[in-house]
């Protein structure tokens, strides 16, 4: 690719959308042929600051590619990514995967690569679907790797810098926002207890990783 054609994004005239992400409690579940992935509610996003000036990023960089494959070798993971917004329910919940194979990628947040939090969800299983594409998430480890290829077929690495289990029910605003001066990728799944009156789960595995920088 010649540097003309390069998608170069500059700071300068950057802002960043920051997430005000409500309680797991709040919205629906959903039941994509009885999946019981449930949604992530991402409550009234707006543009709130200027990038200008982010440390440790310089005046400008490269912007990612958009994501179009997930692979997690350390549990066999090699999954298309779909592209959300937020739930057709209305409810200002973040969209999931339609089947049990793929992921989903968080579109109206930082692309997997960009400074800030990156989001892909995935089922863990569904009516028929004992194992669905992220069951072993929670097994991940801290150090291993999570690759992320673009439209453009190139390739960047993120490492498990940790994981966190949350009550469906907690407030989730770390997942959605962090520090700008790091390009983070936090992945999602249902846990816990299956509640049956509720129709979802009791709890979120959440897998924080880094961008491993380019040597």
């Amino acid at each position: 690719m010649s540097n003309t054609s390069k998608n170069i994004f500059s700071w300068k005239k950057a802002t960043i959308v920051s997430f005000g992400v409500g309680l797991l409690a709040t919205g629906l579940s959903i039941f994509v042929q009885g999946a019981s992935m449930r949604e992530i509610v991402v409550e009234n996003p707006s543009p709130v600051a200027s990038l200008q000036g982010a440390v440790g990023l310089g005046s400008s960089f490269e912007m990612p590619g958009k994501p179009v494959q997930l692979i997690i070798p350390a549990i066999g993971v090699n999954a298309k990514i779909q592209s959300v917004g937020l739930s057709w329910r209305g409810d200002g919940s973040m969209g999931v995967p339609s089947n049990f194979t793929d992921v989903a990628w968080y579109k109206d947040g930082p692309r997997p690569g960009a400074p800030g939090s990156a989001v892909i969800d995935g089922h863990f299983d569904g009516k028929n679907t004992p194992r669905a594409v992220f069951y072993d998430l929670d097994k991940l480890k801290v150090g291993d790797i999570v690759e992320v290829v673009d439209a453009e077929g190139k390739m960047l690495q993120f490492r498990v810098v940790g994981t966190r289990t949350y009550d469906y029910r907690a407030s989730t605003t770390d997942i959605f926002f962090g520090d700008m001066s790091k390009s983070r990728l936090n992945l999602i799944t249902c846990a816990g207890e299956w509640m049956a009156a509720q129709k979802l789960y009791s709890e979120r595995i959440v897998v924080f990783t880094e961008l491993v920088p380019r040597s």
